[in-house]
């Protein structure tokens, strides 16, 4: 017989499930045993996280010394420059400055607590938003599956940790997830503060963009879920209250993004700021190009996401959220555009993960309840958990002891180091009195903006859209890869009298034009670093420096270790690199051979030396250095290819045979190794 319960009553009186000792059991083992290590595991994602973060300030060689110029112009002016004045080849040209308020915060900061705190506090930025939607998308129940969405969404994050402004949007964006998360229900007073946090954002970074477009996803989502109740009460010519609340949200935050110093300029800049971008950098390119120019771990892990969110949906598709799938959609093609994405595109993925794995779990419960009988289903549980605990504590020890920096051929160090960059390349400038105008390249800009300027205004610096795009391609590119074009621009039209060249530039022009000048007559090198060049022009200003001062391959052989002596791998590296490029060979094998000795493991280098001796034709020097180089990665390419060369060369075609197959053997559509064994007759090869 059914008895019947009042409504009043009906939700206040607990059901008491049936007892069943079995199942009580298998709760009680599911979520009782891993208590402790739940939150050890959650400190230690957290913790990994944390120690790529804190790593040297290298953003100081590019873009953050001359945010700390500009932050601190705008201080005490109270003014914001709205045009290139730094730049003497075009100092009229109008600047949308959309980071202003970034900057002044990031002097400000450093006037209290130096780089060393802003490594600091760029760290505790980034993770305050990566625990803001990993608390978001958090699922008791599902603890695996959270961490590995959480693990996931930190590798693509790890893409960008420089000291930069955009570093705010990540934090703003992770609060705009987090906050309209909180109101798809119900409207509560939080919902408002995404109108200041916009007009915050507007100022902040570029990516203030974003957040409109997620209150558009917002409403698209809401609208779509009550799309019943809206259609009634329209009917009845009455508006849904929440919907409406929605709507002034957007309107209000639109508005919002014009209290900006450009106004309406500043609110659209989003969407013409590549119409003046005539040059292009290595953040705003497609992560499927950049992977065959460079070994870049966030690509794996963009491709991963890619993967899981297609499954997730796949498997969820009756019962996905709209703003989920419109979330999802519209960073993944902003991530598969432009690599600088990626973090953006970790963020909204956690949740998004988590959400869609809860649901689908939920949604084919059945098919897992046999997994669930499984007695060997907690000891699996365990060793999971077992190995993403080796596999955190692993990477966190591959930081903090350099490992991974050194592995992988990236200068940054973890701690609080702050790099040397150009400053005594500077400081040599102005102890000598050597006077302008000066051509520099596009990665040191904004380093002489911090620190040289306004003693000497620059060619050109880091910000493409301060500069005409026709500059860079009529001008700049074209100065360094012809003779013409430098006599022309150099000579005729700038006077240029010194030029102050990272070389550590890795464009093909930047490449071009170091070859260029230790051959080109009328110039002089007279000052080397590991990170700076400086040719001065043989005229009579600049005899007495050239006379003190000048470099040439024979002095330079006799001083060599004088630029080796701090026993630096990456500083090592790059001087013979710089060698290389110039020509120096001998130089090069000198400084790459001291990077050995710092550093055993840099397969890379042991190639670089190979290669440089097999163009001396020191072919038994050559051979050892590509057998180091495999003998440290036996599925390294690039070595058996030009050890198979040799080979062929002293006559062994069995050893160039089995070097070139064994390329096939690793990758079998390699084209070079096809055609080397085609040429040789020894084998036929079909398509």
């Amino acid at each position: 017989m059914f008895q019947l319960i009042p409504d009043d009553q009906r939700f206040s009186q607990p059901v008491e499930a049936p007892k069943n000792k079995k199942s009580v059991d298998r709760r009680q083992f599911d979520l009782g045993w891993p208590v402790v290590s739940k939150w050890i595991l959650v400190e230690l994602v957290l913790m990994t996280l944390a120690v790529f973060l804190i790593h040297s300030a290298s953003a100081v060689n590019q873009d953050l010394g001359r945010h700390l110029k500009l932050g601190e112009l705008i201080w005490h002016t109270k003014q914001i420059p709205d045009t290139n004045f730094f730049s003497y080849t075009n100092p009229n040209f109008p600047f949308v400055n959309h980071h202003w308020l970034s900057e002044v915060i990031y002097y400000l900061l450093s006037l209290a607590i130096g780089i060393k705190g802003l490594i600091i506090f760029n760290a505790l930025i980034i993770l305050a938003a990566f625990a803001l939607v990993w608390k978001l998308a958090w699922r008791k129940k599902y603890l695996i599956f959270s961490i590995l969405a959480a693990i996931l969404g930190a590798g693509l994050i790890l893409e960008r940790t420089d000291i930069r402004p955009e570093t705010f949007g990540f934090l703003l964006f992770a609060l705009f997830l987090f906050i309209l998360d909180k109101n798809k229900e119900k409207i509560s007073r939080s919902f408002w503060l995404l109108i200041p946090l916009e007009l915050l954002w507007v100022n902040l970074h570029i990516s203030f963009i974003y957040g409109l477009a997620l209150i558009f996803f917002f409403f698209l989502d809401r609208l779509w879920m009550r799309r019943r109740a809206v259609y009634l009460l329209a009917r009845q010519k009455k508006l849904d209250r929440y919907m409406a609340q929605v709507i002034l949200l957007g309107l209000l935050a639109g508005a919002a993004a014009l209290a900006n110093p450009n106004v309406w300029r500043g609110a659209l800049y989003p969407f013409y700021i590549f119409n003046n971008y005539g040059y292009s950098i290595a953040e705003n390119q497609s992560p499927f190009f950049l992977e065959k120019l460079m070994f870049n771990p966030a690509i794996i892990f963009f491709k991963i996401t890619l993967a899981a969110l297609a499954v997730s949906f796949l498997f969820n598709w009756r019962k996905m959220r709209p703003f989920y799938l419109f979330l999802s959609v519209f960073f993944v093609i902003t991530s598969w555009s432009a690599i600088r994405n990626f973090p953006l595109l970790g963020l909204a993925a956690i949740p998004v993960l988590s959400a869609n794995f809860a649901c689908a779990r939920e949604q084919y419960a059945r098919y897992f309840a046999r997994w669930e009988k499984i007695r060997l289903r907690g000891v699996a549980h365990l060793l999971t958990i077992a190995l993403i605990f080796v596999i955190l504590i692993g990477s966190i020890y591959s930081v903090v002891s350099n490992r991974f920096y050194l592995k992988s051929m990236e200068s940054e160090r973890f701690g609080l180091g702050i790099p040397a960059g150009a400053d005594a390349a500077i400081d040599f400038l102005k102890q000598n009195r050597v006077s302008g105008p000066m051509f520099n390249n596009f990665d040191i800009g904004g380093f002489l903006i911090w620190k040289a300027w306004p003693d000497y205004k620059v060619f050109i610096d880091g910000r493409p859209e301060a500069y005409p795009a026709d500059f860079f391609q009529s001008v700049y590119i074209p100065m360094q890869t012809g003779d013409a074009a430098w006599q022309k621009y150099a000579d005729d039209t700038y006077g240029i009298n010194f030029v102050f060249f990272a070389h550590t530039d890795a464009t093909p022009w930047g490449q071009s034009f170091i070859r260029r000048m230790v051959q080109r007559s009328g110039w002089k090198m007279v000052y080397l670093d590991s990170a700076i060049v400086i040719w001065a022009r043989d005229n009579q200003a600049n005899k007495p420096l050239i006379l003190k001062y000048a470099l040439n391959q024979e002095n330079l052989g006799r001083y060599i270790y004088k630029y080796l002596v701090d026993n630096d791998f990456f500083d090592s590296v790059r001087l013979g690199s710089f060698f290389q490029t110039a020509g120096l060979n001998d130089l090069a094998i000198q400084a790459f051979d001291r990077a050995l000795e710092q550093n055993p493991g840099a397969k890379q280098v042991w190639l670089a030396n190979g290669m440089l001796c097999e163009a001396k034709n020191d072919t038994e020097r050559s051979k050892a250095y590509f057998k180091k180089a495999i003998e440290l990665d036996d599925g390294y390419i690039d070595a058996y290819l030009p050890l198979g060369r040799i080979y062929y060369q002293e006559g062994d075609f069995s050893g160039a045979r089995r070097a070139w197959q064994k390329v096939l053997e690793i990758e079998p559509n390699n084209k070079s190794a096809r055609s080397y064994l085609d040429n040789m007759g020894l084998i036929p090869f079909t398509k």
